[in-house]
């Protein structure tokens, strides 16, 4: 498993982990569902289960499970200014409009 993530969103988890010392520490990758633009991912602090996959990068730690990384592989996390953009890899950002979305005029 691997992320990648620019400086900024490293050292906003890293605010984030300092402001919650009472929370869990594993930061985890999750679906959220399918939308108009395909697979929605989002992150939260959570404690790691026995058959999630792991990625540590500058003090920080990533898990997510062995189910949603066989399907989706490698993720990228974007720091929006607003927040967190959370994507695989292999499925670049965009208006998808594959159809089956109202809003796409299909």
């Amino acid at each position: 498993m691997k992320i990648t993530l620019p400086e900024t969103a490293i050292n906003t988890l890293k605010d984030i982990l300092n402001d919650n010392q009472d929370k869990p520490k594993g930061i985890r990758v999750y679906f959220a569902g399918n939308g108009c633009s395909g697979p929605s991912f989002g992150i939260a602090l959570d404690e790691q289960n026995p058959d999630d996959l792991e990625f540590d990068i500058e003090g920080l730690h990533f898990i997510m499970s062995n189910e949603d990384y066989a399907t989706y592989g490698d993720i990228v996390i974007e720091d929006t200014g607003y927040g967190f953009m959370v994507r695989p890899e292999n499925i670049q950002p965009g208006g998808g409009c594959g159809g089956g979305c109202s809003g796409c005029g299909h």
